[in-house]
This record gives C-alpha cells, sequence and structure tokens, in this order.
C-alpha cells in the first residue's frame, strides 16, 4: 500500500478571521492520484482536524481523498468557540462536502463525537451512500447537558467553571497550550449549542437513509456505549455494522485501538 508523504498534506487557516489558528487545528486535504471516492472527516467539540490524522492518513493510504476541516471556533480560543453556533459548524461540513463532491462522485462522511451529530445531519441533507461514527454525542455521561439550554440568558454573567483538567508529562507544548485554551473551562454558551444540536439530531434520526457504522468504547467516560441502542432503535434502517473497543476510552481515533478502529472503517468503506 502507497504511503503518502507529509508534503502532500494542504493546510490553510479556514475561517478563523483575525484570529490566529493553532498548528493542531489547521485543516487539511490528502488527495492520492488514484483516488476515485473521498471522505470527509469531521472532528469534536472543543477538538480540531489533528484528533483525526492518524486515521485520515490510513484512509489516504487505503486510496480514499481525505478532507479534515476546521470547524469555526475550533483551534483558536474559547472566546472564538462561545461566539460559533450550531448552524456555523453545520455550513462548514456543507461547504467541506460540496467541495469534495465537486472533485468526486462518491462522498462518504465521519463524524468523531460532535462530529458524529453533524455526519448525520449532513447525510440526511445530501443523502450520503455511507456514514461512519465515532463516539457520536447523541447521548452523554453529563446529565446537566439537557438543562444547559434553558441558561443562555445568563450566559454573559455565568463565571465559566474549571474542569480540573491538567497536562500530561507527555504533552507537547502545543497540545498543552489547545487544552490551556479549551479544556481548562467549561463554555456555557458553546455547550448549550452543542446540547440543541443534539436534541435535533435525535428527532431527525427517522429521516436518515444512508448506512451507518458506528464505533464506540465500552469505557468511554464521556459518550456511554449504549448510544449503539439508540441509534439501532431510532436509524430506520438500524445500524449496518458495529465495533466497540476497549482501551482507549472517549479517544477513540488516537488512543490505542486506533490501528483496529482504522482497519475496520477501511473494511466497511
Amino acid at each position: 500500500m502507497k504511503k503518502i508523504e507529509l508534503s502532500r498534506w494542504k493546510t490553510g487557516l479556514g475561517k478563523a478571521g483575525l484570529r490566529a489558528t493553532m498548528p493542531l487545528s489547521l485543516p487539511y486535504e490528502i488527495h492520492p492520484e488514484d483516488a476515485r471516492k473521498a471522505v470527509l472527516v469531521l472532528h469534536g467539540y472543543t477538538g480540531g482536524p489533528s484528533d483525526l490524522r492518524y486515521l485520515a492518513g490510513c484512509l489516504a493510504d487505503a486510496g480514499f481523498a481525505v478532507s479534515v476541516p476546521r470547524l469555526p471556533g475550533a483551534g483558536t480560543d474559547m472566546d472564538d468557540l462561545s461566539n460559533t453556533s450550531r448552524r456555523d459548524w453545520m455550513r462548514r461540513a456543507c461547504d467541506a462536502w460540496q467541495d469534495l463532491r465537486s472533485r468526486y462522485e462518491t462522498v462518504y462522511i465521519l463524524g468523531y463525537s460532535m462530529g458524529g451529530l453533524l455526519a448525520l445531519e449532513l447525510a440526511k441533507m445530501v443523502k450520503s451512500e455511507k456514514t461512519v461514527l465515532l463516539a457520536p454525542a447523541l447521548i452523554t455521561s453529563h446529565k446537566s447537558m439537557r438543562f444547559l439550554p434553558l441558561l443562555l440568558p445568563l450566559a454573559g454573567v455565568l463565571p465559566r467553571k474549571k474542569t480540573g483538567w491538567e497536562p500530561k508529562d507527555e504533552d507537547s507544548e502545543e497540545r498543552r497550550e489547545h487544552g490551556r485554551r479549551y479544556w481548562a473551562y467549561r463554555d456555557l454558551k458553546s455547550a448549550a449549542q452543542l446540547s440543541l444540536l443534539q436534541g435535533e439530531v435525535v428527532r431527525h434520526l427517522g429521516g436518515i437513509r444512508t448506512a451507518v457504522m458506528a464505533i464506540v468504547s465500552s469505557e468511554d467516560k464521556t459518550v456511554p456505549a449504549k448510544v449503539l441502542e439508540l441509534l439501532e432503535k431510532r436509524l430506520p434502517s438500524g445500524l449496518s455494522a458495529t465495533l466497540v473497543v476497549k482501551n482507549c476510552g472517549h479517544n477513540i481515533p488516537q488512543g490505542p485501538d486506533r490501528e483496529k478502529v482504522a482497519d475496520a472503517v477501511i473494511a466497511w468503506l
């Protein structure tokens, strides 16, 4: 299988406006010369395109063109994220899909965590043939999420709450900086937008006709594995394929099971 050289990764600043985007969050595309099909890959809330770099590289090695856009508010700072909405995230996903579709007849969609919500909503709109979900955040272990939209009028008054996040010894300085900007505090406004997106996508599951593969982790403390039951029950055709991994928690794209995950995704697509 031909390897993709790093020099062939195309990066750009996306729609960051006047804010500089951290290198970890720069969007990228990979276009193998013989690619006939493409995969749009969508990252999660407070994450960035780099979270999916390993999986994107594996897809490219398997012959797929890959686009991993930077969603609005990602990789800049919490103030930027706080001023974006679910409509902004969805618009960016739609634009990225249209860009890929202008070059490739077949475009699959893959979404991680919040990106899984966007992937499902987009699949309903564009009638994607296949959609892959990694820890899709249709439900979360944070029970208070559903009440956040009710607190939106107080968003300018209530202070941001510390999460208790601490950097790990092995974290690069870029990752530490990303954590200081996004993981050290909770932002009410953007989290409420995520909650609203969750509700909308759950309500729309009955209108999704795409074949869906879902991958979850039994050790995920953010998105419980029982999300598979919700998808199986609400999707008109149920789930076409599932995989439950055990060693990576919520970090499915980069954790110890990442090779198994990549192999399963490529085999199904």
